[in-house]
């Protein structure tokens, strides 16, 4: 940090949990368009993309990736405008990484539709951003798309995505226009777990520098091969894995969904050195017959988008020989916060790392919309570049979102420290409240987690007749261990005050996903209201 942005801190009294930006690594005004051009120019002859071809690879290089965007971007200009709306719907392809750059160079506006989504979530994007065309693919499970893209939005606008690089083959070179950094590129749709889903608008320059900003605190270069399955449609793969290695002029591996063996052979094929996903996927890896440890040479393991407990943080560090980074971000805002190579595995495990560069951050109270003291639990507030500019088409929801201030309240809870590290302790509206007192889901997980015999763990409230609320844990052990609930209270009665024990306790095989590998929550609470005489159930 410059001496100035250490002057700037003090303006913020130092006991306040309200963390001014970093501006110790520069942003970069320019599009995402730009960011391919700079790569091909620098970078013409490394890699860009590979991706699984028979039993082999096929590649891209950056100049020829630039070509082929290109090209795109030419033909989406023959059946749209500037600022149309594109519709992706499929799993990850080679055609769905150029359609992204072929957008930005076109100035249009990638809006994709989840490959998971039903008609009706389908219709309602369609009803919202409108898109100029939708390129329909496969869903993760290989069944074509492209019929019922048609149903719902009629003949003429659906293309198959598999083919867009051979119809974009002969479309003659045209101008390309030259979109500013502000302008809208990217409309990420949220989970909808409050409602239909929302799409925040990110620009250009948003998307550029969570790329950049992540791709910068990790280390990465032009050397660097990532791994990643995350998909397109969502923005671990949109905005922080693609345009990430493009940002440093590196090589970004295409994988069209997760399968752990696969996932092993293309790190082996293409010579990963950075590899990542959620908990659930990093365990997968570890778990799969076909993993060797030292079979492959890494740099840094992403694990993003759930708590990582310490046992896996040390797990991955030993078998991977590689440092863990942890991260927090929302489809609102791409980067929060980030962890760097370095860091221990118990900061790993207890934070999501520090305050990113340009983002300033602060913990208020939910309620009055006061900053609260270092270390206490609030709701997390964020300003900077990379925020979203607000919810397209919403601006009810928008203002909502954004205060006057500008500042994204983004509905998580959390804790900041005197040293910039971010505690994430649940959603606002997740809070467990039992008999008047207010309980993290998160921090139970965490005291859970440190029983040797507990491989995942999800807490939630579930209704109780006496207390308003009870903690309820639904937990997967790991193999060959058989604790009791007994055992596990106990455990917990160590870490944690009496009223924040779990007394609901349910041992799964597996956890029910969201469709980014998150644990599903509001699942998990059904799983308990499901449970015979729950209703009737009275703690003590």
């Amino acid at each position: 940090m410059s001496a100035a942005e250490a002057a700037d801190q003090t303006h913020t009294a130092p006991s306040l949990a309200h963390r001014l930006p970093d501006r110790g690594i520069p942003l970069l005004e320019c599009t995402l368009g730009d960011l391919l051009r700079r790569s091909a120019k620098l970078h013409p002859d490394r890699r860009a993309l590979v991706w699984a071809e028979g039993e082999g690879l096929a590649t891209l290089t950056h100049s020829q990736f630039l070509e082929e965007a290109e090209r795109v971007a030419c033909w989406l200009l023959e059946r749209a405008r500037p600022g149309d709306r594109i519709a992706p719907w499929s799993r990850n392809s080679v055609d769905w990484a150029v359609l992204e750059f072929g957008c930005a160079l076109a100035g249009m506006v990638i809006a994709a539709w989840n490959p998971g989504w039903t008609d009706f979530e389908c219709a309602h994007a369609l009803d919202l951003t409108e898109p100029a065309l939708v390129l329909a693919g496969c869903d993760t499970r290989g069944i074509s798309l492209i019929e019922r893209a048609r149903d719902i939005a009629g003949d003429e606008r659906v293309v198959p995505l598999m083919q867009l690089r051979e119809l974009a083959a002969g479309s003659a070179p045209c101008e390309l226009p030259m979109p500013a950094p502000s302008d809208l590129f990217l409309i990420q749709f949220t989970s909808g777990t409050t409602g239909r889903a929302k799409g925040a608008a990110l620009s250009h320059r948003s998307v550029v520098n969570a790329a950049w900003l992540r791709a910068a605190l990790s280390g990465a270069d032009e050397t660097d091969v990532w791994v990643n399955p995350s998909p397109l449609n969502h923005m671990g793969g949109a905005v922080t894995m693609l345009p990430g290695a493009i940002a440093v002029g590196g090589c970004y591996v295409v994988m069209d969904r997760f399968d752990a063996g696969e996932y092993l052979r293309l790190m082996r094929l293409a010579g990963a050195t950075r590899i990542g996903g959620v908990p659930t996927v990093l365990l997968a890896l570890l778990e799969h017959p076909d993993w060797q440890p030292g079979s492959v040479s890494l740099r840094a393991v992403g694990a993003g988008g759930a708590q990582v407990p310490q046992p896996l943080i040390e797990r991955l560090m030993h078998e991977f020989g590689a440092p863990v980074l942890v991260s927090y971000a929302q489809s609102e805002c791409p980067i929060i916060t980030s962890s760097t190579p370095g860091d221990p595995p118990r900061l790993l495990a207890e934070t999501v790392g520090r305050c990113a560069p340009h983002v300033e951050v602060k913990v208020v109270d939910p309620v009055s919309g006061e900053v609260l003291q270092l270390g206490e639990t609030g709701e997390i507030c964020v300003r900077g570049a990379v925020v979203m500019q607000g919810y397209y088409r919403a601006p009810d929801d928008s203002a909502a979102a954004i205060d006057g201030d500008g500042f994204l309240h983004t509905g998580d809870l959390g804790a900041l420290d005197a040293a910039g590290f971010v505690r994430v302790l649940g959603r606002v509206r997740d809070v467990i409240i039992r008999g008047g007192e207010n309980i993290y889901p998160a921090e139970v997980e965490d005291a859970l987690l440190g029983h040797a015999d507990v491989g995942q763990v999800a807490v939630v409230g579930v209704p109780d007749a006496r207390w308003g609320q009870q903690v309820a844990a639904a937990v997967q052990l790991r193999p060959g261990t058989r604790p009791t609930e007994i055992d596990l209270e106990a455990h917990a009665a160590t870490r944690l005050a009496h009223f924040k024990v779990p007394r609901r306790w349910l041992f799964v095989d597996a956890f029910p996903l969201t469709p980014n590998g998150k644990i599903a929550k509001v699942a998990v609470e059904k799983l308990f209201c499901e449970m015979p005489g729950a209703a009737d159930k009275v703690e003590p």
